[in-house]
Protein backbone atom coordinates (compact mmCIF):
# COMPACT_ATOMS: atom_id res chain seq x y z
CA UNK A 1 0.00 0.00 0.00
CA UNK A 2 1.36 3.40 -1.31
CA UNK A 3 1.30 5.68 1.86
CA UNK A 4 2.23 9.71 1.32
CA UNK A 5 3.82 11.37 4.40
CA UNK A 6 6.82 14.36 4.87
CA UNK A 7 10.28 13.74 2.98
CA UNK A 8 12.45 12.82 6.04
CA UNK A 9 16.44 13.93 6.72
CA UNK A 10 17.11 10.07 6.18
CA UNK A 11 14.73 9.79 2.99
CA UNK A 12 17.72 11.94 0.89
CA UNK A 13 19.95 9.06 -0.64
CA UNK A 14 16.88 7.16 -1.28
CA UNK A 15 15.63 10.19 -3.29
CA UNK A 16 19.05 10.72 -4.96
CA UNK A 17 18.73 7.34 -6.84
CA UNK A 18 14.91 7.71 -7.13
CA UNK A 19 15.32 11.26 -8.93
CA UNK A 20 18.12 10.08 -10.99
CA UNK A 21 16.36 6.83 -12.13
CA UNK A 22 13.41 9.19 -13.26
CA UNK A 23 14.87 12.55 -14.59
CA UNK A 24 17.44 11.47 -16.57
CA UNK A 25 18.57 14.87 -17.95
CA UNK A 26 18.74 16.49 -14.30
CA UNK A 27 20.60 14.59 -12.03
CA UNK A 28 21.47 15.15 -8.65
CA UNK A 29 23.53 14.57 -5.68
CA UNK A 30 22.93 14.50 -2.42
CA UNK A 31 24.62 17.88 -1.07
CA UNK A 32 22.79 19.33 -4.13
CA UNK A 33 19.54 17.72 -2.74
CA UNK A 34 20.37 19.26 0.30
CA UNK A 35 21.20 22.91 -1.20
CA UNK A 36 17.26 22.60 -2.80
CA UNK A 37 15.96 21.57 0.74
CA UNK A 38 17.81 22.50 3.87
CA UNK A 39 19.64 25.39 1.66
CA UNK A 40 16.61 27.49 1.24
CA UNK A 41 15.92 30.20 3.06
CA UNK A 42 12.06 29.23 2.83
CA UNK A 43 12.59 25.71 2.87
CA UNK A 44 9.53 24.75 5.07
CA UNK A 45 8.98 20.55 5.44
CA UNK A 46 5.21 20.53 5.09
CA UNK A 47 5.86 21.17 1.49
CA UNK A 48 7.87 18.54 0.85
CA UNK A 49 6.10 15.29 0.23
CA UNK A 50 6.83 11.86 -0.68
CA UNK A 51 4.70 8.96 -1.22
CA UNK A 52 6.36 5.11 -0.73
CA UNK A 53 5.44 1.91 -1.45
CA UNK A 54 7.65 -0.91 0.89
CA UNK A 55 9.99 1.85 1.63
CA UNK A 56 10.48 2.64 -1.53
CA UNK A 57 9.73 6.46 -3.08
CA UNK A 58 7.37 5.90 -5.92
CA UNK A 59 6.36 9.69 -6.09
CA UNK A 60 7.77 13.32 -4.25
CA UNK A 61 6.99 17.01 -4.96
CA UNK A 62 8.49 19.77 -3.35
CA UNK A 63 6.67 22.97 -2.97
CA UNK A 64 8.31 26.57 -1.57
CA UNK A 65 6.59 29.38 -0.72
CA UNK A 66 8.30 33.31 -0.78
CA UNK A 67 6.70 36.69 0.41
CA UNK A 68 7.51 38.90 -2.54
CA UNK A 69 5.54 42.10 -1.30
CA UNK A 70 2.85 42.43 -2.54
CA UNK A 71 1.97 38.90 -2.52
CA UNK A 72 2.75 35.60 -1.43
CA UNK A 73 3.84 32.95 -3.97
CA UNK A 74 4.23 29.64 -4.61
CA UNK A 75 6.39 26.98 -6.73
CA UNK A 76 6.40 23.47 -7.07
CA UNK A 77 10.15 23.10 -7.19
CA UNK A 78 11.20 19.72 -8.09
CA UNK A 79 8.22 16.86 -8.77
CA UNK A 80 8.68 13.51 -10.03
CA UNK A 81 6.97 9.96 -10.20
CA UNK A 82 8.47 6.49 -11.05
CA UNK A 83 8.29 5.53 -14.84
CA UNK A 84 5.89 2.39 -13.48
CA UNK A 85 3.73 4.63 -11.10
CA UNK A 86 2.55 6.55 -13.57
CA UNK A 87 -1.16 7.71 -14.20
CA UNK A 88 -2.48 6.48 -10.45
CA UNK A 89 -3.23 9.81 -9.40
CA UNK A 90 -0.31 9.90 -7.24
CA UNK A 91 1.10 13.17 -8.09
CA UNK A 92 -2.14 14.11 -8.36
CA UNK A 93 -2.58 13.42 -4.85
CA UNK A 94 0.83 15.21 -3.49
CA UNK A 95 -0.25 18.45 -5.81
CA UNK A 96 -3.32 18.61 -4.08
CA UNK A 97 -2.12 18.65 -0.47
CA UNK A 98 0.56 21.05 -0.89
CA UNK A 99 -1.52 23.33 -3.16
CA UNK A 100 -4.28 23.27 -0.38
CA UNK A 101 -1.72 23.94 2.25
CA UNK A 102 -0.65 27.26 -0.33
CA UNK A 103 -4.05 28.14 -0.22
CA UNK A 104 -4.14 28.00 3.49
CA UNK A 105 -0.98 30.04 3.46
CA UNK A 106 -2.26 32.42 1.30
CA UNK A 107 -0.57 32.24 -1.78
CA UNK A 108 -2.08 34.32 -5.32
CA UNK A 109 -0.28 32.49 -7.63
CA UNK A 110 1.79 28.87 -8.11
CA UNK A 111 4.85 28.86 -10.68
CA UNK A 112 6.74 25.81 -11.75
CA UNK A 113 10.15 25.02 -11.14
CA UNK A 114 11.33 28.51 -11.58
CA UNK A 115 11.63 29.02 -7.68
CA UNK A 116 14.78 31.82 -7.91
CA UNK A 117 16.78 32.21 -6.10
CA UNK A 118 17.03 28.44 -4.99
CA UNK A 119 15.77 26.42 -8.18
CA UNK A 120 17.03 23.14 -9.78
CA UNK A 121 15.31 23.86 -13.20
CA UNK A 122 13.89 27.32 -14.27
CA UNK A 123 10.92 26.01 -15.88
CA UNK A 124 10.22 22.18 -17.47
CA UNK A 125 11.75 21.15 -20.36
CA UNK A 126 9.35 19.81 -22.67
CA UNK A 127 11.35 16.57 -22.99
CA UNK A 128 9.42 15.67 -19.50
CA UNK A 129 6.19 15.43 -22.16
CA UNK A 130 4.57 13.45 -18.96
CA UNK A 131 5.35 16.74 -16.78
CA UNK A 132 3.84 19.39 -19.38
CA UNK A 133 0.49 16.75 -19.56
CA UNK A 134 0.50 17.13 -15.80
CA UNK A 135 0.96 20.65 -15.15
CA UNK A 136 -1.64 21.50 -18.06
CA UNK A 137 -4.65 19.29 -16.71
CA UNK A 138 -3.89 21.00 -13.00
CA UNK A 139 -4.83 24.07 -14.33
CA UNK A 140 -1.15 25.45 -15.60
CA UNK A 141 -1.22 27.98 -18.47
CA UNK A 142 2.20 28.75 -20.11
CA UNK A 143 3.32 31.85 -19.27
CA UNK A 144 6.27 32.13 -21.03
CA UNK A 145 9.65 30.56 -21.80
CA UNK A 146 14.05 30.94 -21.45
CA UNK A 147 17.08 28.49 -22.07
CA UNK A 148 20.26 27.00 -20.95
CA UNK A 149 23.20 27.68 -22.79
CA UNK A 150 26.47 25.89 -22.55
CA UNK A 151 29.83 27.34 -22.92
CA UNK A 152 32.23 24.82 -24.15
CA UNK A 153 35.50 26.25 -21.59
CA UNK A 154 37.56 23.56 -23.41
CA UNK A 155 38.63 25.71 -26.67
CA UNK A 156 37.82 28.92 -25.22
CA UNK A 157 40.62 31.92 -24.57
CA UNK A 158 40.03 33.02 -21.50
CA UNK A 159 42.70 35.48 -21.01
CA UNK A 160 41.59 38.85 -20.03
CA UNK A 161 44.60 40.64 -19.51
CA UNK A 162 44.84 42.91 -22.53
CA UNK A 163 40.92 43.76 -22.23
CA UNK A 164 41.42 44.91 -18.96
CA UNK A 165 43.97 47.09 -19.65
CA UNK A 166 41.89 49.24 -22.01
CA UNK A 167 39.58 49.10 -19.73
CA UNK A 168 41.62 50.49 -16.77
CA UNK A 169 42.71 53.48 -19.37
CA UNK A 170 38.96 54.56 -19.39
CA UNK A 171 38.84 54.69 -15.56
CA UNK A 172 37.36 51.08 -15.39
CA UNK A 173 39.49 48.79 -12.93
CA UNK A 174 37.98 45.28 -12.80
CA UNK A 175 39.08 42.71 -9.75
CA UNK A 176 37.94 39.75 -7.99
CA UNK A 177 35.80 40.89 -4.58
CA UNK A 178 36.85 40.97 -1.19
CA UNK A 179 34.83 40.49 2.01
CA UNK A 180 34.66 44.12 2.67
CA UNK A 181 33.15 44.82 -0.70
CA UNK A 182 30.03 43.07 0.35
CA UNK A 183 28.40 46.18 2.12
CA UNK A 184 28.84 48.16 -1.40
CA UNK A 185 27.43 44.74 -3.34
CA UNK A 186 24.43 44.70 -1.45
CA UNK A 187 23.74 48.20 -1.81
CA UNK A 188 24.18 48.01 -5.53
CA UNK A 189 21.99 44.60 -5.74
CA UNK A 190 19.53 46.06 -3.61
CA UNK A 191 19.01 49.45 -6.47
CA UNK A 192 19.74 47.97 -9.59
CA UNK A 193 18.74 43.79 -8.74
CA UNK A 194 17.13 43.09 -5.74
CA UNK A 195 16.22 39.16 -7.00
CA UNK A 196 19.94 38.35 -6.99
CA UNK A 197 21.00 39.19 -3.39
CA UNK A 198 21.09 36.11 -1.88
CA UNK A 199 22.78 34.37 -4.92
CA UNK A 200 25.11 36.43 -4.46
CA UNK A 201 25.61 36.41 -0.97
CA UNK A 202 26.40 32.90 -1.48
CA UNK A 203 29.29 33.60 -3.95
CA UNK A 204 30.84 34.94 -0.70
CA UNK A 205 31.06 32.09 0.97
CA UNK A 206 33.19 30.30 -1.68
CA UNK A 207 37.05 29.95 -1.28
CA UNK A 208 38.49 31.79 -3.63
CA UNK A 209 34.77 34.02 -3.46
CA UNK A 210 33.36 33.54 -6.77
CA UNK A 211 32.11 37.05 -7.84
CA UNK A 212 34.02 39.82 -9.55
CA UNK A 213 33.53 43.48 -9.77
CA UNK A 214 33.71 46.40 -11.81
CA UNK A 215 34.45 49.75 -10.03
CA UNK A 216 34.85 53.63 -11.86
CA UNK A 217 36.60 55.02 -9.18
CA UNK A 218 35.39 53.76 -6.25
CA UNK A 219 32.25 53.20 -7.41
CA UNK A 220 30.46 49.62 -8.43
CA UNK A 221 29.11 49.46 -11.80
CA UNK A 222 29.20 45.96 -12.55
CA UNK A 223 29.12 42.77 -10.90
CA UNK A 224 29.52 38.75 -12.66
CA UNK A 225 29.20 35.61 -10.43
CA UNK A 226 29.09 31.57 -10.57
CA UNK A 227 28.36 29.39 -7.91
CA UNK A 228 25.52 31.12 -6.47
CA UNK A 229 22.81 28.26 -7.13
CA UNK A 230 23.53 24.84 -7.97
CA UNK A 231 27.03 24.61 -5.85
CA UNK A 232 29.59 22.97 -7.62
CA UNK A 233 27.94 22.27 -11.23
CA UNK A 234 29.57 24.69 -13.05
CA UNK A 235 26.80 27.44 -13.09
CA UNK A 236 27.70 30.73 -13.85
CA UNK A 237 25.63 34.11 -13.07
CA UNK A 238 24.23 35.91 -12.32
CA UNK A 239 25.63 39.03 -13.83
CA UNK A 240 24.69 42.27 -14.19
CA UNK A 241 25.71 46.40 -15.29
CA UNK A 242 24.16 50.07 -14.04
CA UNK A 243 21.87 50.64 -16.60
CA UNK A 244 23.81 53.67 -17.55
CA UNK A 245 27.29 51.86 -17.57
CA UNK A 246 26.00 49.42 -20.58
CA UNK A 247 27.57 48.92 -23.66
CA UNK A 248 30.93 49.87 -22.50
CA UNK A 249 32.56 45.67 -22.67
CA UNK A 250 32.38 45.37 -19.08
CA UNK A 251 30.17 42.87 -19.29
CA UNK A 252 32.04 40.51 -21.33
CA UNK A 253 35.42 40.53 -18.89
CA UNK A 254 33.70 39.99 -16.13
CA UNK A 255 31.74 36.53 -17.58
CA UNK A 256 35.46 35.35 -19.07
CA UNK A 257 36.91 35.99 -15.44
CA UNK A 258 34.30 33.79 -14.23
CA UNK A 259 34.13 31.25 -16.91
CA UNK A 260 37.91 30.85 -16.20
CA UNK A 261 37.39 30.13 -12.83
CA UNK A 262 35.12 26.87 -13.43
CA UNK A 263 37.64 26.05 -15.78
CA UNK A 264 40.50 26.30 -13.51
CA UNK A 265 38.21 24.15 -11.10
CA UNK A 266 37.90 21.74 -13.28
CA UNK A 267 34.89 21.99 -15.19
CA UNK A 268 35.00 21.04 -19.19
CA UNK A 269 31.63 23.00 -19.89
CA UNK A 270 29.57 26.21 -18.00
CA UNK A 271 25.74 26.38 -17.92
CA UNK A 272 24.81 29.76 -18.11
CA UNK A 273 21.10 29.57 -17.13
CA UNK A 274 17.97 31.02 -17.38
CA UNK A 275 19.23 33.23 -20.22
CA UNK A 276 17.75 36.66 -21.58
CA UNK A 277 20.35 38.09 -23.79
CA UNK A 278 21.59 35.31 -26.19
CA UNK A 279 23.55 36.91 -28.92
CA UNK A 280 26.03 38.99 -25.73
CA UNK A 281 26.61 34.56 -24.75
CA UNK A 282 27.30 33.35 -27.96
CA UNK A 283 29.55 36.52 -28.76
CA UNK A 284 31.62 36.70 -25.95
CA UNK A 285 31.56 32.60 -24.57
CA UNK A 286 30.54 30.90 -28.02
CA UNK A 287 27.50 29.75 -25.84
CA UNK A 288 25.04 27.64 -27.03
CA UNK A 289 21.29 26.98 -26.40
CA UNK A 290 21.14 23.41 -25.20
CA UNK A 291 18.16 23.25 -23.05
CA UNK A 292 14.60 24.81 -23.48
CA UNK A 293 11.76 25.49 -20.63
CA UNK A 294 8.35 26.44 -20.75
CA UNK A 295 7.21 28.42 -17.86
CA UNK A 296 3.93 28.13 -15.99
CA UNK A 297 1.74 29.48 -13.45
CA UNK A 298 -1.57 29.00 -11.55
CA UNK A 299 -3.44 31.76 -10.34
CA UNK A 300 -5.29 30.62 -7.15
CA UNK A 301 -8.76 32.45 -6.08
CA UNK A 302 -9.42 34.14 -3.44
Amino acid sequence: MVEIRLVEKSDLENLQEFWNRNVVNDPITVPLLEEKFQGDPDYTPKLNLVAVDNSRIVSFMQGIVRELPPEKRGWIKMFATDVHYRRQGLATQLFEQIENEMRRQGVSRIGMLDSAPNYLQPGIDPFYTEAVAFVERHGFRRCGDTSNLKADLKKLNLDTQAEELEALKRGITIRRAVESDRPQVTAFLARYFLAWIYEVSNMFQNNPISLHLAFMGDKLVAFSGHNGNNFNTGWFGPMGTNPHKRGLGIGGILLKRCLNDTKLAGFEYSIIPWVGPIPFYMHYADAHVCRVFWRYEKRLLK
